[in-house]
């Protein structure tokens, strides 16, 4: 036998110990429903929980884990790398398999069909740049903040979609005089405020056939990502994310208002709980600047030399094309106009850049910058409160450490 050193077993015996504690004290935990970190488990319920001040929750993690956001050093490159562009998952990833796919159209149409992803990618198509942003991007600049995906600035990206329009697609299916809105299907299903449903939103007619609306199935030249839609999803350009339903199972022509889950309670500005709000649509005007310098692992505050430094971002608007940006470097009390570049297509974001003379500092500075559309949307210096914290714009702060 080897040579047992003096402590040794008793070091077994409270490590066996505590792993019979740690096994009776995992069992009492799940009987409470707790997790590790002493924290509640959710339960399913009907009604999202109230907005919180509270730090971050668990279940908050939990879907911050499971979707993550852009990288923002990619604020200089005009197409979203694959890997970086952000997530938004409602419920689980469907298993499609491109063979055999097909999607039904029907409804209030004259001629309803089943069209195969062969037949649909047989059809004319182009490649189109375009912004994809949640609506809850700024979620968590907000306080109270509402509990869902606890976004700051990172439900963003542009990839470069691969698709075919949908309007020739739904003037041979033939609208019938009292077509309204065009309802969407996903193949994804779960439950939402206590109701099971595949995911599913509408557009009214007028949007749906508006330029721009694509049947897409490629994104920066390679087939969906499994988590981006794959095989088919749609895309709708000037509407926040949620309009662009992936996975996409059937398209159905209604002669009324859609009143699902994910359009009629969910997605929509609401001033509080008793407030049916207004729904939300069009991505509001919005710039976001890559950091500069090098960041610090944790809190990701930047870190420049003194000098000249070239500051680089990206603005964009669901409402029309970006006319001015201007950037602050004092924390918001003056702005000044940043240079504008060509967007690589109408529906992309719009390049700018501004140089900025870092001053060594002993405290942190805050970088913004502002963006200003063609409708005269600019936004806003503080965030604009709603319950569910959606189409949150207000300008970036961005802390900047110069030594």
């Amino acid at each position: 036998m080897p040579h047992q050193r003096a402590g040794d077993a008793s070091r077994r015996y409270t490590r066996r110990a505590a792993l019979t504690g740690a096994g009776a004290a995992a069992a009492a935990l799940a009987v409470e429903r707790r997790a590790a970190a002493n924290h509640i488990v959710p339960q399913p319920t009907p009604d999202r929980p109230p907005p919180s001040p509270d730090l971050v929750s668990y279940d908050e993690t939990v879907l911050a884990f499971r979707n993550h956001g852009f990288h923002q050093e990619f604020l200089d490159t005009p197409i979203t790398p694959l890997g970086s562009h952000y997530l938004l998952i409602h419920f689980d990833i469907p298993h499609l398999s491109s063979a055999g796919y097909a999607i039904t159209i029907g409804g209030r149409v004259a001629n309803p069909r089943t069209l195969t992803l062969d037949q649909i990618k047989a059809r004319p198509s182009v490649k189109q740049p375009t912004v994809m942003e949640c609506a809850g991007a700024g979620r968590s600049f907000e306080h109270p903040r509402a509990i869902y995906v606890p976004w700051f600035s990172e439900p963003l990206g542009v990839y470069e979609w691969t698709g075919t329009a949908l309007k020739p697609i739904l003037e041979e299916a033939g609208l019938l005089d009292d077509a309204t809105e065009v309802v969407f299907t996903g193949h994804d299903e779960g439950f939402d405020l206590g109701t099971r449903h595949h995911f599913e939103r509408a557009l009214p007619v007028d949007e749906a056939m508006k330029d721009g609306v694509l049947l897409a199935w490629e994104n920066n030249g390679q087939p969906l990502l499994p988590a981006h839609g794959f095989p088919l999803r749609l895309i709708v350009p000037t509407w926040y994310g949620m309009a662009s339903v992936k996975w996409l199972k059937s398209i159905t022509v209604i002669d009324h208002t859609f009143q699902g889950v994910e359009q009629k309670q969910v997605y929509r500005l609401q001033s509080s709980a008793s407030d049916s709000g207004r729904p939300v649509r069009q991505k509001a005007v919005r710039s976001s600047m890559k950091g500069p310098g090098i960041p610090d692992a944790i809190s990701r505050m930047r870190f420049v030399a003194p000098g000249e430094v070239v500051l680089h971002g990206m603005a964009w608007s669901g409402f029309g094309p970006i006319t001015k940006v201007e950037v602050s470097t004092d924390d918001r009390k003056t702005f000044q106009p940043a240079t504008l570049q060509p967007a690589v297509g109408p529906f992309a974001w719009r390049p700018f850049t501004f140089t900025w003379n870092a001053k060594a500092s002993p405290r942190e500075q805050f970088l913004s910058s502002r963006a200003t559309d063609a409708a005269g949307n600019v936004q806003p210096l503080e965030p604009d409160w709603n319950i569910q914290g959606m189409g949150v714009n207000s300008v970036e702060r961005i802390p900047v450490r110069v030594q």
